[in-house]
């Protein structure tokens, strides 16, 4: 009797009818769709949507009536929306068609929007492709010098050597880079006066500034930013009496002020002239000059332990530094070197410019290369053993024929293993695999030209 009962209590249940609440389908509404020219980067556009009951819209975009591309969605937070689009030719004609969706993933597309690009600017720089055999780099940042009397640009182009994006400076760009936020941000000035950090958005337009403390000049050579927080370099100069040296009574010394802003902590300050000596630098680092400036300060690396990593250049040392009292942990390379490196046959790097811990544990840094005999470029990787100071060269390139860029440079390990490098001065950018194997090359054309770093990205959104 009880199997019973209970296969009855099924059987009514299952009989029963369940109502389920379903919400109603929302049909979204375009209002108006307006596309509009983007005055700092004529390879792009911005299309503004009025819309009620949206939650995410995008664009569409068609050029000679195939789809080129459809932007990524952005979030509709109120009755209007403004969807940035990207990567567009000089002098072409698109169509653009926007698409809202609603809660409910109901949407609507407006009708198609006429848009056609301007040229781009006259001073624009020209590259030329060396090499290409499948690169997988696929678009390239660049800060660009400006020619006499000319702008300079912050850019990104493809692999066949094209502009795709550009924003116009006053001053050199310098340290042009992709933020972990998506902005971007740089080193320049927008009207001949005082240059510091710029962050702007995809469409070029800025949204904040980074400026070195207490009134310092603000380094052009590196700005971090990691949330709220970064990390970048003041400049202090001081008279001092270098006759001690050999130098002048009245010798301006350049110094470096490593910053390092955290939220919720008060700002790290670390002065090259309190942990220093003037007798650091480099055998070129002249101490008989009127303008002194022998450490150089030119990177700054966020290590995993949020200690530092900078580079001084004209002290051929790359310091590691505790954030939280100031001590310093080491010193790699150039007079104070504490470590001994294997398998290097140029014995370290000189006149270094950038570091980067990369996943696995080692750094890779662009080795300019000034003091070696003879001089010549190359970009290294060391295994470290931070314990018993042995710094082993697991991985260099060195093109053939040999590239000396006596300054500038980077080099940026990529996600695949392969590794972009900017040989400054020389005028070229190279990908080469983890074998060596070069994968593509870039020169620059145009001569006293020449980009700070290189880097690779994915997307232009």
């Amino acid at each position: 009797m009880k199997f019973v009962f209970i296969l009855f209590v099924i059987i009514y249940f299952c009989s029963c009818t369940t109502t389920v609440d379903t919400e109603p389908p929302v049909i979204p509404i375009i209002h108006s769709a307006n596309a509009s020219n983007n005055m700092n980067n004529a390879l792009s556009a911005f299309v503004t949507l009025t819309t009620t009951d949206a939650v995410s819209a995008s664009v569409e975009v068609l050029r000679d009536s195939i789809t080129d591309h459809v932007t990524p969605s952005v979030q509709v937070t109120g009755d209007s929306v403004t969807i940035p689009i990207l990567g567009l030719h000089p002098n072409s004609r698109y169509t653009f068609k926007p698409l809202v969706v609603s809660r409910t993933g109901h949407t609507t597309i407006s009708d198609p929007i006429d848009f056609t690009t301007d040229s781009l600017p006259s001073g624009i720089p020209q590259f030329t492709i060396v090499h290409a055999d499948s690169p997988t780099v696929k678009y390239i940042m660049l800060g660009i010098a400006p020619t006499v009397g000319g702008k300079s640009y912050a850019i990104i182009i493809d692999t066949n050597g094209h502009t795709i994006w550009y924003r116009a400076f006053s001053e050199s760009v310098i340290d042009f880079q992709k933020q972990p936020n998506g902005h971007y941000t740089a080193w320049s000035s927008t009207d001949e006066t005082a240059s510091y950090f710029h962050e702007f958005d995809a469409l070029g337009t800025i949204v904040n500034t980074y400026r070195a403390a207490h009134g310092l000049e603000t380094g052009p050579h590196e700005l971090r930013v990691q949330g709220s927080n970064h990390a970048l370099f003041g400049i202090e100069y001081r008279i001092m009496d270098l006759t001690s040296y050999g130098g002048l009574s009245n010798a301006e010394v350049k110094g470096i002020v490593v910053e390092y802003h955290r939220s919720g902590q008060p700002t790290f300050l670390w002065n090259t002239f309190d942990h220093f000596s003037l007798t650091d630098g480099a055998s070129d680092a002249s101490l008989t000059i009127q303008h002194v400036n022998t450490w150089h300060g030119n990177a700054i690396e966020i290590d995993h332990d949020d200690n530092l990593l900078v580079s001084f250049r004209n002290s051929d040392e790359i310091t590691k530094i505790n954030s939280q009292t100031g001590d310093i942990i080491w010193r790699l390379g150039g007079k104070r070197n504490q470590f001994t490196f294997l398998n290097d046959d140029l014995n370290g790097f000189s006149h270094q410019h950038g570091i980067r811990r990369l996943p696995n544990g080692n750094i890779i840094l662009f080795d300019n290369g000034n003091l070696h005999s003879p001089p010549m470029s190359r970009a290294v990787e060391y295994r470290l053993d931070e314990t018993n100071k042995i710094a082993e060269l697991v991985w260099e390139y060195r093109p053939d024929p040999l590239l000396f860029g006596f300054a500038l440079g980077f080099a940026q390990r990529l996600p695949n293993g392969n590794t972009l490098i900017c040989f400054g001065t020389a005028q070229r950018i190279i990908e080469v695999d983890p074998g060596g194997r070069k994968r593509w090359e870039i020169a620059i054309n145009e001569p006293n030209r020449f980009a700070y770093r290189a880097f690779s990205i994915e997307s232009l959104y």
